[in-house]
């Protein structure tokens, strides 16, 4: 789909101080998701997630004594002014939030959805993975570049992998996001042995950190939605 410059993106990590109080974050989420389906909200995707709970599953940015309570909520917008009028109403302010991490990123290659998709399926799985590039000149867009062209393939290849979007920010010049959602846990397998994944995992050497490279492991959950449309299929869509 090529690059995505117009829109922006909230990635917010929730910290509950218990799991009675990580149930009342996910209950308020729940309650907000027909309100970002709005289309003059401008929301194309919300979603949220919990730390996967398969063994073996990696947790990079998880805590550890976090793995139970912490929640995380990717949000993308049509434009850079829709992302900040949406902070004004996704608040959960509560004593039982001990803090909520907040950043806005700006995808810059690959896709949320796929062109035309009204709204993709759930995903079983998702992936947040952070790169540092090298602080010798240009290393970040070379990364973004490999990613990028990866990206593309994935997008014409790999129908079960639901979203692959690259995203940078300006307060962190040498950070990369990569956004990923997958059908299921084969869907995720399938994607990690093709000979497209090991050129493009060598083709980034050059130009990551690789040893500050953090991945995770998410489990999408009921309610969430991901489309190229601003509300995605609607408010009574149920997929």
């Amino acid at each position: 789909m090529g690059a995505e410059n117009h829109k922006a993106a909230s990635v917010t990590l929730l910290h509950p101080k218990s799991v009675e109080a990580k149930k009342e974050a996910v209950h308020a989420l729940v309650s907000q998701a027909s309100f970002f389906r709005l289309p003059e909200m401008e929301c194309l995707a919300y979603t949220y997630f919990q730390p996967a709970t398969r063994p073996k599953a990696n947790l990079g940015m998880v805590p550890s004594d976090e793995k139970d309570t912490l929640v995380g909520v990717v949000q993308t917008f049509s434009s850079p002014k829709a992302v900040e009028q949406a902070g004004q109403y996704f608040k959960l302010k509560s004593p039982l939030i001990e803090k909520e991490d907040r950043t806005v990123w700006y995808p810059t290659a690959g896709f949320v959805a796929r062109k035309g998709a009204k709204e993709t399926p759930k995903a079983k799985i998702v992936m947040l993975a952070k790169f540092v590039s090298k602080e010798t000149e240009g290393a970040r867009d070379k990364l973004v570049e490999v990613l990028g062209s990866f990206c593309n393939w994935v997008e014409d290849n790999e129908p079960t992998t639901l979203t692959y979007c690259v995203m940078t920010r300006p307060d962190a010049p040498n950070e990369v996001l990569l956004f990923e959602r997958y059908k299921d846990l084969g869907a995720l397998g399938v994607h990690g042995k093709t000979e497209q994944f090991k050129a493009m995992f060598k083709g980034t050497g050059p130009f990551v950190q690789g040893r500050k490279t953090v991945l995770s492991e998410w489990e999408e959950l009921d309610d969430s939605f991901v489309s190229n449309n601003a509300g995605g299929a609607g408010l009574q869509a149920k997929l």
